[in-house]
This record gives C-alpha cells, sequence and structure tokens, in this order.
C-alpha cells in the first residue's frame, strides 16, 4: 500500500459479512503483502472479555478513589485532634447527652400510675392510650429537668453548738449578712398615727401602710421611695393593693376608697361600709370585705360592680384570710368557729368548730393544705384542709393575735409585742421557735414579704422589717410576678390579667372540678325517662260538703265525688302527654335527619318513618 509508511508489521482487523468469520494482513518491513491467514472466532465471547476488563478498571479506579478520600478524611480528623489539644478553650464534652435524674425529682411531678392497656377491647385503644403514657412521661421528665435551671438556693440559719436559732437576734443577723440583705431589715417610727396595718404587693416589690388614725402610705421599701403619702382625716381599718401598684383600696371609717399611687381619690365604693377587713383575690379581680355588722360581701374591680353579698349571722367579722389555693374566704367567729365562703352560696360551705373560745386569727398556706388558727383559749393548731381535721396542737403563752404563712410554709405568730416564728411546724412538732423579735408595742399585723427572706411587722409605733432566713420563694416566675418589671411590661401583664380573668361562678373547694364535664350521667337519664313513663296519677282523696234539700243523698254525694276524681285525671294525663311530646321534639331536634334536606314527597311517608 501506497500512503503507508514503513514500519514494524500492523494487524489489520475486518470482520466479514459472516458472524463468526475474522480475516488478518500481515506486512513486512519492506511492505510487501505477506501470507493471509483466515480463521474463525466467536463474536459475543470476544465482547464479553472486553466488558469484563473494563469493569475491572472501572473498579480499580473507585478503589482508588475511596482511598484517597479516606486519606483526606484522615488527614482533616488530625488537623482537628491536633487544633483542640492545642486550643484550650475548645474542649470536648466529658458527658455527653442528657444530665440524668433522680426518682425524687420524678416522683414528685409524677402523675399517678400507670395505665393498664392489657384488658383493653381493640388495638387502636391500645396505641392511643399507650400514646398518652408516653406523652405524660416526656411532660413529667421535662418538668423535673427544669429544676437544673433554678439556680438560687432556699437561705437557712444555722446556730454553734450550745446555741439556739432563737437566741440570735436581728441586729447580730444583719452584720453578719451582705450589705444588700442588711438593708432589708430596718424600722420607721411612726409614734404618732398607730396601730398600722399593711400589705405587700404579689411581686413583693412595693409596701402599703396605714395608720387607725389616718395616715396613709406607699413606697417601693427596697429602694426607699416614696411613692404617696396622706391622711385621710378618719380611722383607717385596713389596707390592700389590688390587681397592680397603681391601685390600693383603704377601708375608712364610714365607706371604702380608692386610690391611685400619688394618692388621688379614684373610687368611693358606698356598696362596702364600716368594713373592718378585706382580702383581694387576683385572678378573680374580686374585693372581698367583712364589715362590723357580720355582713360578707364580694366587688368586681373591673367592672365596679357588687357581684354577692350575704348577712353571716355570727357577729361582727374582725377575723379574715383567703385561701390562695382555690380562692374561698375564711372567717373567725367568736363562738370559736371558723367558716369557708364562696360567692356562689348563701350559707357557709364548711362550718369548723376549731377552738373552745373566740377565734383570734387565721391563716392558709399557698397551696391550700394547712390552715393555722389561735384563739383565746390560748391553743395554736394546724389544720389538714384535704381532710378538715387537726394535725398539730401547740400550747402558746398567749392567743396570737396574728397568723402568717410564708411562701414556703414557715409560720409567724404575734403574741403581745413578740414575733415568734416557726419552721416547718405543719409537719412536724415544734418545740422551740426557730426566731423571736421583741417589740416596743403590740403587732397589729403580719405578712411574709413574696420571694424575700423578710417578714414586715405592723405595730403601734411604726413598721419593722424582719430578716427570716429560708421564708422566701428562691425563684421566681417572672411571667407569673415579675419584681423587676419595666412600665411597658407592667401595662402588658394587667391587659393579660383582665383577658385572663376567672368567673367567680368557678370558685369552689374542689378545685379539679373545674377540668371535669358537665354531662348527665346514665343514671340521671334513665330517672328522668322513667318519671316520663311510669307518671300515674295522684290518688285524691276528697269529701263533698254537706248540702241541704237532698243535694246531699248517696247518689249525688258519689257523682260529686267521682266527677272531682275525673277532672283531676284529666289534668294529669294532659302533663303526661305533655312531657311525652317535648321528650319528642328534643330527640327530633337531637336527630341528623331532622337538619337534613327535606322534600315535597315527605307527606307521604308514614308517621314512623317521618319521625
Amino acid at each position: 500500500m501506497e500512503g503507508e509508511k514503513q514500519g514494524s508489521p500492523r494487524e489489520l482487523t475486518n470482520f466479514t459479512a459472516k458472524k463468526k468469520m475474522k480475516s488478518k494482513r500481515y506486512f513486512d518491513e519492506a511492505g510487501h503483502e505477506g501470507k493471509v491467514e483466515e480463521y474463525t472466532v466467536d463474536v459475543d465471547t470476544f465482547l464479553k472479555e472486553q466488558r469484563k476488563e473494563r469493569k475491572k478498571k472501572i473498579k480499580e479506579l473507585k478503589t482508588a478513589r475511596q482511598e484517597e478520600t479516606k486519606s483526606r478524611k484522615n488527614r482533616h480528623i488530625l488537623k482537628k485532634k491536633n487544633k483542640q489539644e492545642t486550643d484550650v478553650r475548645k474542649k470536648v464534652d466529658p458527658y455527653p447527652g442528657d444530665a440524668p435524674i433522680s426518682k425524687k425529682k420524678l416522683q414528685k411531678y409524677g402523675r399517678g400510675e400507670k395505665l393498664d392497656t392489657r384488658g383493653m377491647k381493640t388495638k387502636y385503644h391500645q396505641d392511643t392510650f399507650s400514646r398518652k403514657e408516653q406523652r405524660v412521661k416526656e411532660a413529667v421528665r421535662q418538668a423535673a429537668r427544669s429544676e437544673f435551671l433554678l439556680s438560687e438556693e432556699q437561705g437557712y440559719l444555722e446556730a454553734d453548738e450550745g446555741e439556739e436559732t432563737s437566741q440570735i437576734t436581728q441586729h447580730d443577723m444583719s452584720s453578719a449578712v451582705d450589705i444588700t440583705s442588711a438593708q432589708k431589715y430596718f424600722e420607721l417610727e411612726l409614734n404618732q398615727f398607730g396601730p398600722y396595718r399593711m400589705n405587700y404587693t404579689r411581686n413583693g416589690r412595693f409596701l402599703l401602710i396605714a395608720g387607725r388614725k389616718g395616715h396613709v402610705a406607699a413606697m417601693d421599701w427596697q429602694t426607699k421611695k416614696l411613692m404617696c403619702e396622706m391622711n385621710v382625716m378618719e380611722t383607717a381599718q385596713d389596707v390592700k393593693w389590688l390587681h397592680i401598684e397603681t391601685m390600693f383600696a383603704v377601708a375608712q371609717k364610714q365607706w371604702t376608697y380608692i386610690y391611685d399611687n400619688q394618692g388621688i381619690e379614684l373610687h368611693c365604693l358606698k356598696a362596702l361600709d364600716c368594713v373592718l377587713r378585706m382580702e383581694f383575690l387576683p385572678y378573680h379581680f374580686l374585693l372581698a370585705s367583712a364589715n362590723a355588722k357580720g355582713y360578707l360581701s364580694y366587688l368586681d374591680v373591673s367592672i365596679g360592680q357588687k357581684v354577692a353579698g350575704f348577712q353571716t349571722h355570727l357577729g361582727r367579722l374582725d377575723v379574715m384570710c383567703q385561701n390562695p389555693h382555690n380562692a374561698i374566704i375564711h372567717l373567725g367567729h367568736a363562738g370559736g368557729t371558723v367558716s369557708l365562703w364562696s360567692p356562689n352560696v348563701k350559707e357557709p360551705l364548711v362550718k369548723m368548730l376549731c377552738h373552745g373560745g373566740g377565734v383570734r386569727s387565721v391563716a392558709v398556706n399557698n397551696k391550700g393544705v394547712y390552715m393555722a388558727t389561735s384563739g383565746v383559749d390560748r391553743y395554736l393548731k394546724i389544720w389538714d384542709m384535704r381532710m378538715f381535721k387537726p394535725l398539730q396542737n401547740y400550747r402558746i403563752s398567749a392567743g396570737a393575735g396574728h397568723l402568717a404563712f410564708s411562701q414556703k410554709d414557715v409560720l409567724a405568730a404575734g403574741i403581745g409585742n413578740v414575733v415568734e416564728v416557726y419552721q416547718d411546724c405543719c409537719r412536724h412538732t415544734m418545740t422551740k421557735p426557730y426566731l423571736s423579735h421583741r417589740l416596743r408595742s403590740p403587732v397589729a399585723n403580719l405578712q411574709f414579704c413574696p420571694y424575700e427572706d423578710v417578714l414586715g411587722v405592723g405595730h403601734g409605733n411604726g413598721f419593722s422589717s424582719l430578716l427570716v432566713p429560708g421564708a422566701g420563694e428562691a425563684n421566681y416566675d417572672a411571667l407569673e410576678t415579675n419584681p423587676y418589671q419595666t412600665k411597658q411590661q407592667r401595662r402588658q401583664a394587667e391587659v393579660k390579667m383582665l383577658l385572663e380573668k376567672i368567673q367567680p361562678d368557678m370558685i369552689s373547694l374542689d378545685t379539679g372540678a373545674l377540668g371535669k364535664i358537665d354531662t348527665k350521667t346514665l343514671q340521671e337519664k334513665i330517672e328522668e325517662r322513667n318519671k316520663l313513663l311510669f307518671l300515674k296519677p295522684q290518688k285524691i282523696d276528697f269529701e263533698p260538703k254537706y248540702k241541704m234539700k237532698g243535694k246531699s243523698k248517696g247518689k249525688k254525694h258519689i257523682q260529686r265525688k267521682k266527677g272531682v276524681m275525673e277532672q283531676e285525671k284529666k289534668e294529669t294525663i294532659r302533663k303526661i302527654v305533655q312531657l311525652r311530646q317535648e321528650d319528642k321534639r328534643e330527640k327530633l331536634k337531637n336527630d341528623k335527619r331532622y337538619f337534613g334536606p327535606k322534600s315535597v314527597l315527605d307527606r307521604f311517608k308514614k308517621k314512623s318513618e317521618a319521625t
């Protein structure tokens, strides 16, 4: 061939028309044609071999790439490890995963025993109840885990060997604690207008005091900033903050007045006259008051209307407190009884005989489980409000005129001019007080400051703020009560409280009844149906009057008697028919077919089908 270069012999392959034939030609170095060899080759086997070789090459390439990527990853991991070893700030967590939760905390937030799903009929109900159990478990876990976020711890007081905590004075305590805590112990000497009643706001930030002779003052007691000060020029029996710190109520000699935080009179409540004690229910916006005439009244502050009012017929009402758990009002009486009241019932829900003499003071803890009472008989009693039975019975030196529970169930008692504080006196029997403080004048009022280890005492010579370690809740909920809220937050909180206001009809002893559905039981439905089906005419004993001129003979006498009885039977039958017709109408209303589309041909249907 002329166009080709000389060189090593080439191999030329040409497939002929036949499937299994292949020809090869060889050329020498001079380019002369050599011998021609013809032989047969199977094409399918040849193609298979080529495919196998390709697959092998592809596998080799893949393995090589994988090895390269692995080597790169290993280099990257080595670089990271070297960085972590060199960089001190980036530490590896030695305890990965969630922190373990103790069994005590899980039991604390537990919701009863687990449901047994084995006895259920269908698998659908078993699955639904098992899902509910899983949700409950997760909720309990989250509630127990939330305690890790409560960073603050409750305070406490420990005495040295041979000493008792009741021997430690307030001066010793204030000198030992830090500056901010030492500033919380102070006294206001107000000798002219006492004795003083006092009240803290729900967030524990503001203080309100009122003297018997008309002196009223509101202040931020932590910064000692005075908000307002005035004299109402008549006797002030009691004072209470309302839902926020911009409004407060003062029970004066004749009427009850509402003022703002600048001392400006907003309202005169003539419906509340001769009031001796007041309690404000924050979730219901109700101002409950008890007066000298034995009258208990409830006034809705949001609308300014009187909701309820009852005459107790139990004399002068000067002992009063509220149960923060269910908003029930507790009243103490001269006969030694304590009565529980709700605005929905005109009579007391519960009446307890607590003391042999008159009741001097009553207090209920925040959870509504324990009630403390003191009487003229010099006894201090702790009651379990779940069973209405006494738990503890203490004999004290004199009848405690004032009692108050803290957020941690620490009880303070005002006995004359001495204030005694008892720690955990409800569950365990105490022999000695936790703290004791003597004043120069008799105690007029007691209240623990929320979220602070402080006890406020109103007395004849003014006001005293005492330190009580372990009395207040260490961690507060800012969405519920925020001691550091701004003006904008206060406005938003007021609007939210008004939107979430609870109606007074929902106040009851059993708080669990609020979550239940008010439906008729099967027994009640059967009884109502039986009244309609088996209603019989009543027997009538009628004796006609005696008449003259033969009108009361035997035959006429019986005729008159039968006529009256038949008339009564007809009236009872009419009533039965009316009741049954009403029952049918109710069934028709409840029937879905009653609301279905009607046609013109419905008039040709039978009565049984139509109904």
